[in-house]
Formats: C-alpha cells, sequence, structure tokens
C-alpha cells in the first residue's frame, strides 16, 4: 500500500514537473535524422572499407540558462550490420538573436546498446554483442520557422562508438569444466572482439 501511494505521488510530481516545464517553455526536443560516414571493421588482409550508415537521434532537455540546455538523448545507429541504440547524458548551448538563424554546439556523453542483435545460441556455443562506451561532440545551424516554434537543424558531429561481440565455447555434459575466474560459469572458452567505430557524423532534422 505505501509502495502504490508513493508510484502515485511520484507520478503526479512528474506530471507537475512536465506541465510547469512547458508552462515556463523550459523543455527542449530536437530529433535529427542522418548518415555516418568512416572505415569499415579490419578486413582479412588489413585493408578498411568505406562505409555509408544511417543514424537516427533525438534529444529531450531543459533550459538551464536562456541559450544553454541539459538532457539525454537516444537513438540509433547502423554500423556495417550490426545496430546499436546510444543512450547518453548530452548538452547543447546556443550562440544568436532570438527568432534569427543560430549556431549551436553540443555534446553527448554515454553509452551504446546491443539490445536488438539476436543472441545466438545452440548445444555447443553462444555468441552476442555488447555495446560500450560513446563519446559525440557536434556543431550546427538552427534556422527558425515563420510562427518560431520549430526550427530546421542541420549539424555535424564526430563520432566514437565502441562494442564488443563474445564467441563462447559451452562446457559439454560429462565432461571436466575448465576452474578458472576468469571464464563464466559453463562455458570452456570465451573470445571477445573488440571494435572501435569513429565517424563524421552528418544530420538534418527539427528543434521544438
Amino acid at each position: 500500500m505505501i509502495a502504490q501511494k508513493t508510484k502515485l505521488l511520484l507520478l503526479g510530481f512528474l506530471l507537475c514537473s512536465a506541465a510547469s516545464m512547458a508552462q515556463k517553455k523550459l523543455y527542449f526536443g530536437q530529433t535529427e535524422i542522418g548518415f555516418l560516414y568512416g572505415r569499415g571493421a579490419d578486413q582479412w588482409d588489413g585493408n578498411h572499407e568505406r562505409r555509408i550508415d544511417i543514424s537516427f537521434m533525438t534529444f529531450n532537455g531543459a533550459h538551464i540558462t536562456k541559450n544553454q540546455v541539459v538532457g539525454f538523448s537516444l537513438g540509433l545507429d547502423q554500423y556495417d550490420e550490426i545496430s546499436i541504440i546510444p543512450i547518453a547524458l548530452g548538452w547543447r548551448g546556443f550562440l544568436g538573436k532570438e527568432g534569427k538563424p543560430k549556431i549551436f554546439g553540443g555534446l553527448d556523453l554515454g553509452g551504446g546498446s546491443a539490445i536488438l542483435e539476436k543472441k545466438v545460441s545452440n548445444e555447443w556455443s553462444k555468441s552476442w554483442y555488447e555495446g560500450e562506451l560513446m563519446f559525440s561532440p557536434s556543431v550546427g545551424f538552427s534556422f527558425p520557422a515563420r510562427e518560431g516554434k520549430t526550427a530546421l537543424s542541420l549539424s555535424f558531429a564526430y563520432k566514437r562508438q565502441q562494442f564488443s561481440q563474445f564467441y563462447g565455447v559451452l562446457s559439454r555434459s560429462g565432461s571436466q569444466p575448465i576452474a578458472t575466474d576468469l571464464l563464466p560459469p559453463g562455458y570452456n572458452s570465451l573470445t571477445e572482439n573488440n571494435y572501435l567505430f569513429r565517424s563524421f557524423v552528418f544530420r538534418a532534422g527539427l528543434i521544438f
């Protein structure tokens, strides 16, 4: 009963906070779509292929000053055949007059999730992906609409995304497992391949 009351009070607080933010126009939203340009994964001969992948991002935040915003971002990036969901804390800063085109800078720091990638398993092995650190500074331009409630945004960014692929060989029934703290229970071996994608990012979208 106490837990339910606590949840109701928390929900009421969040609703009141959202309403207050809307009344004071503290809320800031930005949604963009574009592409990632960079080098692909290493080939067997050591060469790299150039890649152009799709990137989607939405940023939700609140004004801490007239021209500065803090919040969080969520998106979807496609690296070759691997889908990563970047989740990050972010900052946006604007330079310019109200109702006129502005220059803005941004910084997002967080991680990537590989939850969209299927875990492949059978009676002998398991393989899966895990997302890791993401870092992305950006700069862009905003062009307000006539009504002044929304603005077109064009942004350029650098994105550094890490993730790993794991492949584990399972212990067979009746076999003697290898006793080590380096392996999860039930595994005879576990291989980790680390990936680092550095990308030039171009996006276009809306600020609201």
